[in-house]
């Protein structure tokens, strides 16, 4: 799936979220798919999910600066809070992109 049609899903879910929360999602599934493409053995650890989230990062500088400097804060939040939501799931990352967007 392209980023393009990952992003016109994510909307179609999500039609109340702004771009910026969607490409944020959208460069968080992209980093960690090719990651488990790269190990199909990966365990989700927060050792992984603090690489998925680097590597978001970085294709988010890489394609869409513009979105990054926009949702940089979020990510030294999501980093900054890893071991709390590593424990509570992936489903954490998806309230946090909702409701850090909402207050800021």
């Amino acid at each position: 799936m392209t980023k393009e049609e990952l992003f016109a899903q994510i909307k179609k879910e999500h039609p109340d979220w702004t771009d910026e929360q969607i490409w944020t999602q959208v460069s968080i599934l992209i980093s960690a798919e090719n990651e488990v493409s790269n190990d199909s053995n990966v365990n989700p650890t927060e050792e992984f999910i603090k690489l998925v989230l680097e590597k978001a990062q970085e294709w988010l500088i890489e394609v869409l600066p513009h979105i990054f400097e926009k949702v940089a804060k979020f990510f030294a939040h999501l980093l900054e809070r890893l071991p709390d939501w590593f424990h509570k799931g992936i489903s954490y990352v998806y309230d946090c992109i909702t409701k850090y967007f909402k207050a800021n």
